[in-house]
């Protein structure tokens, strides 16, 4: 592991000239999941008791800010490549939060900006995600819109990764979803799924472009994907 980070560290410092990143990640992010490709354990922050809004804000200035748990936090980052992000200082604040899980989660979601990684970010308006991978393998899944909200709807659903190779996870928001239709370019149908919607298994797909469908009660909305 410590010559995978040196590895990437000597990649990184090759580089001289930072690049501009996406304009869209200039923006409030709210974290909605983390999880290792290692074990590929989910670690749902809407499952989190107390309820958190952990969250990031990135600045056109290479600033960022934001929230874990109970402590604030900030510092400057750069793009050395444009789909890498790396976290150049970073400070928070000291508050002992008053859960064990927060204090968990905290461990877990600053040790993010302690190294930095290769993002993507898809979708449009109100409806995006941010996926940073960290060079130890960790996975940290943003969106645009504050968990919890009331305004939230079927729209706001999120999948991910996107392109996908073998799964692709389903963040509903907490809206109940009745079933989901997969169709190829081809307008055919190619999975109906009735239960079980937070993961999907992809890997017999052949590598295109596809559209999701999904259902709930009275509304249906349309998610494309790639599978490569």
């Amino acid at each position: 592991m410590k010559q995978l980070m040196t590895l990437i560290a000597i990649i990184y410092s090759l580089n001289c000239f930072s690049q501009t990143p996406n304009p869209d990640l200039f923006q409030t992010w709210y974290l909605y999941d983390y999880y290792s490709t290692d074990d590929n354990i989910h670690h749902p922050v809407s499952a989190i008791i107390p309820p958190i809004s952990p969250n990031v804000t990135f600045s056109q200035t290479s600033n960022f800010n934001g929230i874990g748990a109970c402590n604030g936090f900030g510092g400057t980052f750069s793009s050395p490549f444009n789909d890498v992000l790396v976290f150049d200082t970073f400070a928070g604040t000291l508050v002992l939060c008053g859960s064990s899980e927060h204090i968990s989660f905290e461990g877990a979601f600053f040790s993010l900006f302690q190294s930095g990684g290769q993002y993507f970010i898809s979708g449009q308006g109100n409806n995006m995600s941010l996926v940073i991978s960290t060079p130890i393998f960790n996975n940290y899944v943003f969106g645009n819109s504050q968990l919890h909200s009331p305004n939230f709807d079927l729209k706001q659903t999120i999948i991910y990764p996107n392109p996908a190779k073998s799964k692709l996870f389903v963040d509903s928001k907490n809206n109940f979803i009745d079933k989901i239709e997969i169709f190829n370019s081809l307008g055919q149908t190619v999975k109906t799924i009735n239960a079980g919607f937070d993961v999907i298994t992809i890997s017999d797909f052949a590598s295109g472009i596809y559209l999701m469908k999904l259902y709930s009660e009275d509304r249906t909305v349309d998610k494309k994907f790639i599978k490569i």
